[in-house]
């Protein structure tokens, strides 16, 4: 794919060498693909979560094979739009996470459990926090989901400045 970098120019006008290029082609390659539809970042995001779990799922559909640098949960190099997305994903990830992390079940009369389970429900649809408990659940994909929802504050607090 050639895809057109900042200012009109091609990763080749600005690559001194063939692995600087590579690297530069690869970066406008993505941006392009999350520019034009944002939630393949999430999808990217859900796979590394995966990866994290070191679960065996393959994401089907996901185009995006994306490098360290890319996975920063700031994930500051993307369009706001792709980003946001991102950051939605994991707001939802981490309270699923959460929600699977404590332990309130037990102390809880069984119609305020069950109500807690149907908002989680209405609030991540069913198939989400399935997904989110068998592949997304390792102490380093929790990390990284906390992570990105710190990312999140930051920049926008930042922004605001």
């Amino acid at each position: 794919m050639s895809s057109i970098y900042w200012g009109g120019t091609s990763p080749a006008d600005v690559a001194t060498n063939s692995a600087c290029l590579e690297v530069l082609e690869h970066h406008a390659d993505t941006l392009a693909i999350v520019t034009a539809e944002p939630f393949a970042l999430v999808t990217a995001v859900r796979a590394h979560c995966a990866t994290l779990s070191r679960s065996e799922e393959v994401m089907a559909g996901s185009v995006l094979s994306l490098r360290p640098y890319q996975l920063d949960p700031s994930f500051l190099w993307a369009p706001p739009a792709a980003r946001n997305a991102a950051v939605a994903w994991a707001k939802d990830t981490y309270v699923a996470q959460l929600a699977s992390l404590t332990e309130p079940f037990a102390e809880l009369p069984d119609d305020c459990a069950g109500d807690i389970l149907e908002y989680l429900e209405w609030l991540l649809h069913r198939e989400a926090i399935l997904h989110i408990a068998e592949h997304c659940s390792s102490p380093e994909a929790i990390e990284w989901v906390k992570s990105i929802n710190t990312a999140a504050v930051l920049v926008c607090t930042v922004s605001r400045f």
